[in-house]
């Protein structure tokens, strides 16, 4: 007979891994009484589990990042008590994070957007491993980038091999692309034809990019969806780097 099935420590593929958090699953609340969202997933070097959104536990919603251990349990050495939470917009103000990456030298990238008083911003912040913000990051570790003149929403990160940090979403009810440098500043240099931004009508309107990833040779292919013929259609674009 199989060892494991002996010692009864086999488990159907699947399962809930009973030793993770309470059989195999985890609720966590930011304060008592509070909305929290979680939006995306990141794994630390570590083996630590980093669970990126939005709550509104200081009475407006400011981004949140939760930092969980192996076991489930979150990790008291992040943040305070596990959890961080980070008001980017000025004031009272609307801050929603929807994507988190980590750096190969396991800083913390999150990605959203934030109200900028009249219209929403892409916004990013960085973190070190321990969860405060990293201030060689635009000064004070977050940056905050207008696209066009209206809403401007950012959905997913990705980092490039060179450290740059690619953004996108939609601008304008078009797909939207912002790459910054390792220091938080715009690649106005080499991206988007001098702003570090890019915009792509794929119809007539209503289009909204949710997904980017990097090809081994380095081109950006954002993917979503728009509106065509009176219809929502898969929308996939690629870009140079």
């Amino acid at each position: 007979m199989d060892s494991a099935v002996a010692t009864g420590t086999f488990s159907i593929p699947g399962s809930l891994y009973p030793s993770f958090g309470t059989g195999g699953k985890i609720t966590t609340g930011f304060g008592t009484g509070t909305l929290d969202y979680g939006y995306a997933l990141a794994l630390q070097s570590d083996g630590q589990i980093l669970v990126a959104g939005y709550s509104n536990a200081a009475g407006d919603y400011d981004f949140a990042l939760a930092c969980y251990n192996a076991a489930g349990a979150l990790d008291s050495s992040f943040g305070t008590g596990g959890l961080a939470t980070t008001p980017i917009g000025a004031g009272s103000s609307g801050d929603y994070g929807y994507a988190v990456a980590i750096q190969s030298d396991g800083k913390i990238l999150m990605a959203g957007y934030a109200k900028n008083g009249t219209d929403h911003d892409f916004a990013v912040a960085r973190y070190t491993s321990t969860g405060s913000l990293d201030v060689s990051f635009d000064s004070d570790g977050m940056v905050i980038t207008a696209v066009g003149s209206g809403d401007d929403i950012g959905y997913t990160i990705a980092i490039q091999s060179d450290s740059k940090i690619l953004v996108a979403g939609e601008s304008g009810n078009d797909f939207a692309l912002v790459r910054y440098n390792s220091n938080g500043s715009l690649d106005a240099v080499a991206f988007g034809g001098g702003t570090g931004t890019v915009t792509t009508p794929i119809g007539a309107n209503d289009e909204h990019g949710r997904a980017v990833a990097i090809q081994p040779d380095g081109r950006i292919v954002v993917a979503g969806y728009a509106y065509i013929d009176a219809w929502y259609d898969l929308a996939v674009v690629r870009y140079w780097p």
